[in-house]
């Protein structure tokens, strides 16, 4: 295959995987409100899985083409263009506003969840390190359905305007899109790495990782446009535990995968940041608060119910460690 129509066969990989992941997610929620489905459970199945779709295809393929590079580059390196590209560029539109204590909680077990994926990838993943992250992904939407709402990214008025019949043929199409555009999209992705002599590690961690976090990137504009941060962490959380907990669990069941100890290093610095940046107003608040009863012996609380903003300052520096961990992935420098 050349190179032209490699590109050719991956461009039209990646629209059938954007439109797919659309089309599923829409036909999906309309399924799920005519069943009487709750919101919160349409958020904590369709929306976080809907859109991650692509990466757990992707990945899972990938793994039965015996390419493990592209499979954990998929998976691990959208989560780490989720936080850095699509949290920072999210947060460079508009600053992100944190409103709920639930945000916060998530995002602490998002931040646990990666440091037990560091753990137990640190010499690489085999079956029993997927098995693993696939049960405490489940332990994981037990208790976000127990617990509290995801938000989810569809409109009720978009859902509301499509029939039942249509739905149905919406998710299936859908679906077939995401499988048939997940084969071509690493086939060409492939075929462009034997061309240009890169690994497929690289090619995974950058062209495909981005490439299937573009459903991620366009659901996170829309909801920062309109003031719906908490949507924007909520995917982008959601979305990475999927990508964990089924694109590289799947793909480590099937396959063995090698370390990848810088990659491993950079998501975890980035979980740690973004944590920080959503509790950073807590903090200072416990700290203030710690403050004024040792200084003045009272019993002032400090309202703590002020939480963080993640400003165009951290967007910015979000942005600027993907663009240093591409080059450096890329062996640019």
């Amino acid at each position: 295959m050349g190179i032209l129509l490699s590109v050719f066969v991956l461009l039209i990989g990646l629209v059938l995987l954007n439109y797919g992941s659309d089309w599923f997610v829409l036909g999906s929620s309309r399924i799920a409100k005519y069943l009487n489905i709750s919101n919160f459970v349409i958020g904590a199945t369709v929306v976080a899985f809907g859109t991650s779709l692509p990466e757990i295809i992707t990945s899972v393929y990938a793994a039965y083409a015996n390419l493990p590079g592209i499979a954990v580059g998929n998976s691990l390196g959208s989560c780490i263009a989720n936080i850095g590209l699509i949290l920072g560029i999210s947060a460079l539109i508009s600053p992100i506003v944190i409103k709920h204590d639930s945000i916060l909680k998530n995002g602490y077990i998002y931040l646990i969840y990666t440091i037990l994926l560091f753990i137990l990838g640190y010499n690489g993943f085999g079956f029993i390190n997927g098995l693993i992250l696939f049960i405490l992904l489940l332990i994981y939407i037990v208790y976000t359905i127990r617990n509290g709402k995801i938000p989810t990214t569809v409109e009720e008025e978009e859902i509301k305007k499509i029939s039942t019949t249509t739905a149905v043929i919406f998710t299936i199409v859908g679906l077939l899109s995401i499988i048939i555009g997940s084969e071509l999209f690493v086939d060409g992705a492939k075929n462009i790495a034997s061309f240009l002599g890169v690994s497929d590690k690289v090619i995974g961690f950058t062209l495909v990782a981005f490439g299937t976090s573009l459903p991620e990137l366009v659901v996170s504009i829309t909801a920062v446009r309109r003031k719906l941060g908490d949507i924007v962490l909520g995917n982008v959380i959601g979305s990475n535990m999927a990508n964990i907990g089924c694109a590289l669990a799947f793909s480590c069941m099937i396959t063995h995968i090698p370390p990848v100890k810088f990659e491993m290093d950079i998501n975890l610095f980035l979980v740690i940041l973004m944590v920080a940046y959503m509790s950073k107003n807590l903090i200072i608040d416990r700290i203030k608060s710690y403050n004024i009863n040792n200084n003045y012996k009272t019993n002032n609380i400090v309202d703590l119910k002020e939480y963080s903003k993640i400003g165009r300052i951290e967007g910015i520096f979000l942005i600027l460690i993907y663009i240093v961990f591409i080059l450096k992935i890329s062996n640019i420098f």
